[in-house]
């Protein structure tokens, strides 16, 4: 599943995206290894917090 708004159009030659209407929300979790020393990892962190955490539109 893609959440809406992600870039379909950059799916594998043979995928396609199939829109499911109707579906109850999900849980989104964000699991990392403690301490990682990637700045990558603590970047996408707060970046998920961001985005996950905003009020709905």
């Amino acid at each position: 599943m893609l959440p809406v708004g992600d870039r379909r159009s950059s799916l594998r030659p043979g995928l396609v995206a199939v829109p499911v209407e109707g579906a109850p929300p999900s849980q989104v979790v964000l699991v990392s290894r403690k301490g990682d020393p990637n700045p990558l990892i603590g970047n996408l962190r707060l970046a998920a917090k961001a985005v996950l955490t905003a009020p709905a539109a």
